[in-house]
């Protein structure tokens, strides 16, 4: 048997029994973890109002071969987010980071880049100066580009060249592609047989700038909500295309009609 300790976030809770509880985790290490809380649910229980969502925590828990499942020895809060569940637009922006952590951590293989960017969220969301909106962004561009999926924005994604825009401002792009492309690839890939639509070139260049930007620092006032719904309708479908499964968290945004879309008729991304 092994004793492990680590800074944890919850990213699921799933009832065991009628008073355990089976959590899932990221450690600092960025490693997912299920553990069974053994009585959590009990009012005298050591785990009693401390394995809460969006709180970074202290865990200690023992793993034996052979099981998946380890078994919770300790747990301390380190940091509590309470203003994430005060607010429904935090509370939602919340959820879809941590389902989004939970669709890339894996068992098998350590992603410290993705725990520090989901932890930077949360820390994000709980500053009530922060829109919630700008926060989700600015951490769904720091999740692809930890997964090494960071849509292209700037250049062309199959030559790197320059990549203007056409009429109305719009830039050819394309998820399957890789992100903005040029004319000639981008008549390349429809002849392909991949989907290439077109993006107005602010909402590509609003999403570079944010990019710069870390999760728990975001722009506050320095750009409009639509142009951040914007960019935020372009990160929240390129996710989407590349996961290749729709999140809970995002299904109902993806739903609603594509705010990049041209006006008459032009194909979208």
């Amino acid at each position: 048997m092994s004793i492990h300790r680590d800074h944890a976030l919850i990213l699921k809770r799933t009832p065991f029994g009628e008073s355990s509880l089976v959590i899932q985790v990221i450690t600092s290490s960025g490693a997912r973890v299920h553990v069974l809380a053994r009585g959590a649910y009990r009012p005298r229980s050591r785990f009693y109002c401390v394995l809460d969502l969006f709180d970074t925590l202290e865990l200690e828990w023992s793993e034996s071969s052979g099981t998946s499942l380890g078994l919770l020895r300790k747990g301390t809060l380190a940091r509590r987010r309470s203003e994430l569940t005060r607010d429904l637009d935090r509370y939602q922006a919340g959820l879809t980071v941590l389902e989004l952590c939970r669709a890339a951590a894996r068992q098998e293989q350590s992603d410290p880049g993705l725990y520090q960017a989901t932890e930077a969220a949360l820390e994000g969301l709980q500053d009530p100066s922060n829109p919630p909106h700008a926060v989700l962004v600015v951490f769904q561009l720091a999740f692809l580009h930890n997964l090494g999926l960071a849509p292209a924005l700037d250049a062309c994604a199959q030559c790197a060249g320059p990549a203007p825009a056409l009429d109305e401002n719009r830039v050819p792009f394309s998820a399957g592609a890789g992100g903005r492309l040029c004319a000639p690839h981008a008549q390349e890939a429809r002849a392909s047989g991949r989907r290439v639509g077109t993006i107005p070139e602010s909402v590509l260049e609003c999403a570079g700038h944010l990019a710069h930007f870390s999760p728990s620092s975001p722009p506050s006032n320095s750009i409009s909500d639509d142009l951040i719904e914007r960019v935020r309708d372009l990160t929240a479908r390129f996710i989407d295309y590349h996961l290749e499964t729709r999140l809970a968290s995002q299904r109902a945004f993806l739903e609603t009609a594509n705010r990049n879309a041209p006006e008459r008729g032009v194909p979208t991304p």
